[in-house]
């Protein structure tokens, strides 16, 4: 495909190495920088603004069999996806950070009169901000999705230096029944449990480990890792778009939230829409305020301001201050890294969401794309086509990619060797991300 991306930045950046090994990609950013930035990729840059009738024409877009407007401003995104329609884009793609927006171009309306329609609205800070909350309201894990529509989880625990699983091999762990080890996350690297040596694997501090999870027995799986009190109190610093939406989810799940916002006219709005909560205007960098505001007392720390700086700052002190979860938005995968070396539970970026909903649009039908875990691991969803070839699960696993469940007639089955796939089954792998195209043609064709 030809596809052309408005923004070079943190999500079209992201887009650009996604997909340039199997697409003709051009990239639009008004930063001569761009070149430089994206140079080690195969992809042509053009400077100019997203918005300039004669620079969409010099990324060809007239020919783009996709249009994907990832600029920073959703102004800029949404008139930039209309004129590339207009000129002859075949389908458009456009992230927005408002969720005003989402709800007026689903309206039918819109497109009559407008004229044209985007055919597709993202809104990756929206699935950023529910991951925060599934993530928060379970203590001790550093990440968890729902499957199944909620029949099973899939979550992941970190290996405590001290704790009950450090330096133990897998073999001697008893797991509820329930529960499947689905692999281990050593140094970025996804182990399954189709490696060889998988049994005789002796966990060390900082190893992750992945489970899946029948929803009757994950309480019991929380109860092996869970060290304290549920949550009670979450401070949000920064109450921008991410921010209040994930100060909102908790509320309404009866937590008490503090945020923290350095912007009086922000404060002023976020005390109208959210008056349960205790809005402060304030530096969430500043100590002397976060003490005064009972960062001591609280469970969980979301740091989701737009600078990583003051992320990373706010974040450290949080650590510092004894607080038991930290979840920080990253905007640079490099910065990411560093964030989980300096103790920082959980690093998280819209980008992954914004990747994930390009690859669903792109692929095939029957594959969503759920999540993706340190930045290279794939939870997919895939509903086996009526030409699939019935096969045992065993027969589909491998060292970096493996059955975790499978969903027939609304029933929800875990893994076992004996399991049987068959068409019109709903099956759900964990991969590799190097790997996970290559898994999913082998299953889909």
């Amino acid at each position: 495909m030809y596809i052309v991306i408005a923004g070079g930045g943190e999500v079209g950046g992201e887009l650009a190495r996604t997909l340039e090994k199997a697409h003709e990609v051009v990239v639009i950013d008004r930063n001569p920088q761009a070149r430089e930035r994206l140079a080690p990729l195969d992809v042509k840059v053009v400077v100019g603004g997203a918005t300039e009738p004669d620079t969409l024409r010099e990324a060809g877009v007239d020919r783009a069999d996709l249009f994907i407007a990832s600029t920073d401003s959703d102004e800029v995104n949404l008139l930039a996806s209309l004129l590339a329609k207009g000129l002859g884009a075949r389908q458009v793609l456009c992230f927005v950070g408002k969720g005003g927006y989402v709800d007026v171009l689903a309206d039918p309306r819109t497109a009559e009169i407008l004229g044209t329609r985007i055919d597709k609205v993202l809104w990756p800070q929206r699935a950023m901000a529910r991951e925060i909350v599934e993530v928060i309201l379970v203590p001790e894990a550093v990440d968890m999705e729902l499957l199944a529509e909620g029949r099973l989880r899939f979550v992941e625990y970190r290996v405590k230096e001290g704790g009950p699983y450090a330096r133990r091999t897998l073999a001697e762990m008893a797991w509820p029944e329930g529960v499947l080890v689905v692999g281990v996350v050593r140094d970025g690297a996804f182990l399954s449990f189709a490696h060889p040596g998988w049994a005789t694997l002796v966990l060390e501090p900082g190893d992750k480990l992945l489970f899946v999870t029948t929803l009757k027995a994950f309480p019991e799986l929380e109860a092996c890792f869970a060290s304290g009190r549920g949550v009670r109190r979450v401070m949000v610093i920064g109450g921008g778009n991410v921010g209040f939406m994930v100060a909102k989810e908790l509320l309404a799940r009866r937590v008490e939230v503090v945020v923290i916002e350095p912007s009086r006219e922000r404060c002023e709005w976020l005390s109208q829409e959210l008056p349960r909560a205790l809005v402060i205007q304030g530096d969430g960098t500043d100590l002397e305020l976060l003490e005064a505001e009972g960062i001591r007392e609280a469970d969980a720390v979301v740091a989701v301001t737009d600078n990583d700086e003051k992320n990373l700052l706010a974040s450290l002190l949080a650590k510092q201050l004894g607080v038991g979860k930290v979840i920080t938005r990253v905007s640079r995968s490099e910065t990411r890294r560093l964030f989980e070396r300096v103790g920082i539970d959980l690093p998280l970026t819209p980008r992954q969401a914004a990747v994930r909903a390009v690859l669903d649009w792109l692929g095939p039908e029957n594959v969503e794309h759920v999540s993706t875990m340190e930045e290279n691991i794939e939870l997919l969803e895939v509903e086996l086509p009526s030409e699939f070839r019935p096969s045992l699960l065993r027969a589909l696993a491998r060292p970096d990619a493996v059955p975790i469940a499978l969903e027939r007639d609304h029933r929800v089955m875990l893994y076992r060797e004996d399991l049987e796939a068959l068409p019109g089954d709903r099956l759900y792998l964990v991969a590799a991300q190097e790997v996970a195209d290559e898994v999913l043609a082998r299953i889909v064709h």
